[in-house]
């Protein structure tokens, strides 16, 4: 990220000055759902198929937490893709919700995270009937996608909304798929910076008209400044003209060209490339798997950078994930084949640990409370028996492992020792045997 990777995709912003206003006459209120931005969002809704679309200078966060707030009642109960963001776990802290979190699949032995097992989504709304909605991510860090029409049938026989994370999708209509909200979803959050030539914290929550807009418009506001910034307004407005534009042949060649890499990564060099035979994947995005080479996700990052001056978007201990987007070039392509075709890098046998099955902890109290309740730091290998105060988030960013609330075991811990922590690391937990704390306090 970002999406225009640094170049003037859309020349209208060189010049901010002209376009940095507030709330005057003619430049409208963005929380008032006037005009013009009411018609840049118009816009915005019919190119994704949606009903309403509400702009957001917050980020996909404060998209996303809006959509939690306008779906779920404060004290309410929401059902969850275990692999989330932790903005969702704020949004739990804030509106003091109780997670029910259901896990994906592992797609292989490194256990990348993989599709929702739908019968399991259908166990957990007869476990949990006060469920007020299902949240899942879609496509996630490493492009998976989640089968939404499946999903919504589940919620909408149940009466409730399906939420969709979809902060790295804002493309995917460019590349000839369908939005979540054309696929049944009711509200979804979309990051126009991370995919899109937007600037840094725009984005947008698209609505089915489930939830009205004017509840969207009320709850926004909450969760964002009082002020937002005219100039990613217009960068939001000015990427999706882009994206019907111009920027539709550019995310078709980058469809193609990501096609053609995952091909001559699994065919030339000693890596291998996650593909559409695995699993439904973002077409854009390139997910590179370490295993059986001289190298882990962490130290192939680092050579990258260091060596070749590429920056992929994260690393993890068997992967490395890169973003493509329309900005990015042939150029940037054929750098990125040479780097990982550098002889530097071999096959070797090696010896894995197998996959430990995630141990889904025990919820001890609610996330508001764990969060504004006295906290310390401890070493990871003494935390067994704490209650976690705050996300434990090794990779990929901002996906917890652990969330406030819950009871911190030992086998947590040698799942966490496995891939990311080592035991003198500080781990967040919460003083307990302190009285209510904060987190019993009206908001």
């Amino acid at each position: 990220m970002p999406g225009h990777k640094g170049r003037p995709v859309l020349p209208e912003l060189n010049h901010p000055f002209v376009i940095d206003y507030t709330e005057i006459a003619g430049t409208g209120n963005l929380y008032e759902g006037d005009e013009p931005i009411l018609s840049a969002e118009q816009a915005a809704a019919r190119y994704y198929g949606a009903r309403d679309c509400l702009f957001s200078t917050g980020g996909s966060t404060q998209a996303l937490i809006t959509a939690i707030g306008a779906a779920v009642p404060m004290g309410g109960t929401l059902l969850v893709d275990r692999n989330c963001h932790k903005s969702v776990t704020h949004a739990m802290a804030l509106l003091d919700l109780t997670p029910e979190f259901i896990c994906p699949k592992p797609l292989n032995e490194t256990g990348l995270p993989g599709q929702l097992d739908l019968e399991e989504v259908a166990r957990a709304f007869q476990r949990v009937p006060q469920a007020a909605a299902l949240l899942v991510t879609s496509p996630n860090y490493y492009g998976v996608l989640q089968d939404i029409p499946a999903l919504a049938d589940i919620c909408h026989a149940h009466g409730v909304p399906l939420l969709v994370d979809a902060a790295h999708g804002a493309h995917l209509k460019a590349v000839g798929l369908p939005s979540p909200i054309e696929q049944g979803a009711d509200l979804a959050a979309v990051s126009t910076h991370k995919t899109l030539p937007a600037l840094g914290q725009s984005a947008l929550l698209l609505s089915s008209g489930r939830i009205p807009f004017e509840t969207l418009l009320e709850t926004a506001p909450l969760f964002g400044t009082s002020s937002p910034s005219y100039v990613l307004l217009a960068s939001i407005d000015l990427a999706r003209a882009w994206l019907e534009g111009e920027g539709a042949q550019a995310y078709q060649v980058c469809a193609a060209r990501v096609a053609a890499l995952r091909r001559e990564i699994n065919e030339t060099t000693v890596f291998s490339a996650l593909t559409e035979r695995d699993v439904p994947l973002d077409p854009c995005r390139l997910t590179v798997c370490c295993r059986g080479t001289n190298v882990t996700g962490h130290q192939l990052n680092d050579i990258l950078h260091e060596q070749f001056q590429i920056d992929v978007e994260m690393a993890d201990r068997d992967h490395v994930v890169c973003i493509c987007t329309g900005a990015d070039t042939a150029r940037d392509y054929a750098r990125l084949m040479g780097a990982l075709r550098d002889g530097q890098f071999q096959r070797v046998q090696r010896e894995y640990p197998p996959l430990l099955p995630f141990p889904m902890p025990e919820r001890s109290c609610s996330v508001r409370q764990a969060w504004f309740a006295p906290k310390r730091e401890v070493p990871l290998g003494q935390a067994a028996g704490c209650i976690c105060a705050r996300p434990v988030t090794p990779y990929p960013p901002g996906v917890p492992l652990l969330y406030p609330g819950e009871r911190i075991r030992q086998v947590h811990i040698e799942f966490l020792r496995a891939g990311w922590y080592t035991d003198t690391e500080p781990i967040c937990v919460m003083e307990e045997n302190t009285g209510k704390g904060r987190g019993n306090a009206d908001i």
